[in-house]
């Protein structure tokens, strides 16, 4: 589909600094709209002053909308000039002069109380809009046909009786006009729907709907001609076709072709009073449910999207979180040499030895948060990793040397078993994971005992074949209501940290395939595997 017409709608709504976009010359030109529109359907005779299918109410309606009330005396002059152009003969004045006004009068309550009673936004991206605008338009019609026919039946143009037949048609006619004419004058004014329903035009998938449409329309009255409008309630199925996959854009394209399109059947097929009404009470119909599916989808996309950009905001969040913790320790290492290194300078007699030690220190601390950082960066924007054949446990062995400095009085030790294949892995996102996991052991066998506690990582082969580690330590262990939502991110059961270290450990061992997980118990427990190198490589 053509993204221009996926894309979300972006709100407009109706204000007093949108009303300057509708100039003088605009508004004559839908003074001449209105006009041609009251022409076009005047192929239907008038009764009680109602002809079956009133667009041009949608157009005046649309420029006291945009343009404001001061446009009102010319809507009015408009609505004269189309009271004149009906079918049959001039009404006397006084009440064509008064129906004018009540026409007018209803057009200005509909434009007031969309704009600024409702604030409907003219894209109707929402349902909220499309059921303001259903509601608006069947309740001012409605008030408005009950004095325009009363009018009528009070200077004896319409008989009493007839009086609810004239109001229904009135109604229905009008209200037709309004919700089929209307959101596509609306369209016209919102730039985003406007070039919408351009590239809607351009796609194939759109006229094969077009085609659809005239079927069902000319094959529904080729199959029974006498009773030919209830065969076009198929033409529901093209609608919800429309619906679902261009939103309001296309169904308000394929409202417009079906009430073309009735006009001409019944003008070809030659008049029948009780049949356009019936057909008319369909087109609503159809409009409703098109009008609300088209809101709903397009709601949806927009949903969707919005969806999609909270997640990189968090994805985002999550990786500067990720960041922080992992570069927060080398910093602090970082910081340690450098105040021991200012020690060793301020001395009488610096050790030279003991200087270099700590420079070499200083650079790979420096190097290693480099690396982290850019390891890091590139997994949570991308997921990729740099494969290495690796040896995990003396990546292990390693990662227990440098930490013991730090872990004062806790015991580090690692322990190897037979036969550990290497694997496949990245060396600094694997090296992240362990220091994580040791790091948290340290904490928790501190905790619980300062003065004594221990550490121990083994590396071994587990009954897959997988090369599995566990780090355990001798702290309080891990509850078992804490052992689903111990990887989760910000989640963390010590009394420092942002909860992000197992959060962390857990994307990038999946992201090579293992598994990482906890075991309740009375001591700390932690596992994680990573598969061999041979059967990866296979």
């Amino acid at each position: 589909m053509d993204n221009t017409i996926a894309r979300p709608v972006v709100a407009r709504r109706v204000t007093t600094e949108q009303n300057l976009h509708c100039t003088g010359a605009m508004a004559w030109a839908l003074l001449a709209l209105y006009i041609a529109l009251g022409s076009f359907t005047s192929v239907f005779p008038a009764r009680f002053g109602a002809a079956p299918f009133h667009p041009e109410a949608a157009v005046a309606m649309a420029l006291l909308m945009l343009g404001g009330f001061r446009f009102v005396p010319l809507v009015l002059l408009a609505v004269l000039v189309g009271e004149i152009a009906l079918p049959g003969n001039i009404p006397p004045l006084a009440p064509l002069l008064i129906n004018s006004v009540i026409l007018t009068i209803g057009y200005a309550a509909m434009a007031y109380l969309l704009v600024s009673r409702f604030r409907i936004r003219i894209e109707l991206e929402t349902r909220q809009d499309v059921l303001r605008l259903l509601g608006v338009t069947l309740a001012c019609m409605l008030v408005c046909g009950a004095a325009y026919v009363g009018v009528q039946v009070l200077f004896g143009i319409s008989p009493a009786e007839r009086y609810f037949a004239g109001l229904r048609r009135f109604v229905v006619g009008y209200s037709a006009g309004i919700l089929v004419a209307a959101p596509l004058l609306f369209m016209f004014f919102a730039d985003r729907r406007r070039k919408q329903l351009m590239a809607f035009l351009r796609l194939p998938e759109a006229w094969a709907q077009v085609a659809t449409v005239q079927a069902c329309m000319w094959g529904g009255i080729l199959l029974d001609q006498e009773d030919y409008v209830s065969n076009f309630y198929v033409l529901l199925i093209p609608l919800i076709w429309t619906a679902t996959r261009f939103g309001v854009t296309g169904v308000v394209s394929m409202l417009v072709l079906i009430q073309t399109s009735v006009v001409l059947v019944e003008h070809l097929n030659g008049y029948h009073p009780l049949a356009v009404f019936d057909l008319q009470l369909l087109l609503i119909t159809l409009a409703i449910t098109g009008l609300l599916l088209g809101a709903t989808i397009d709601e949806l996309r927009r949903t969707t999207a919005d969806y999609r950009e909270s997640l990189k905001l968090a994805a985002a969040s999550e990786m500067a979180a990720a960041i922080t913790h992992e570069i927060n320790q080398p910093l602090t290492a970082m910081s340690g040499y450098a105040k021991a290194l200012q020690l060793i300078v301020a001395s009488p007699q610096p050790d030279r030895v003991q200087l270099n030690d700590m420079l070499r220190k200083l650079v790979d601390e420096s190097t290693r948060t480099a690396d982290v950082v850019r390891r890091l960066h590139d997994f949570f924007r991308s997921g990729s990793t740099q494969l290495e054949t690796i040896s995990v446990t003396a990546l292990a062995e390693r990662v227990v040397m440098s930490l013991r400095e730090k872990a004062h009085a806790v015991t580090l030790t690692c322990h190897a078993g037979d036969g550990v294949p290497p694997v496949l892995a990245d060396p600094v996102q694997i090296e992240v994971v362990l220091r994580n996991l040791v790091m948290n052991a340290i904490d928790s066998a501190t905790q619980a005992n300062p003065s004594r506690g221990s550490v121990e990582v083994t590396t071994a082969v587990n009954a897959s074949g997988e090369v599995q580690v566990a780090v355990r330590d001798s702290g309080p262990g891990i509850r078992a209501s804490d052992v689903d939502r111990l990887f989760e991110s910000f989640v963390t059961t010590r009394t420092s940290g942002m909860g992000m270290g197992l959060s962390i450990s857990r994307a990038i061992v999946d992201a090579h395939g293992g598994r990482i997980w906890a075991v309740a118990g009375a001591t700390g427990l932690l596992y994680f595997t990573l598969p061999p190198d041979e059967p990866l490589s296979a």
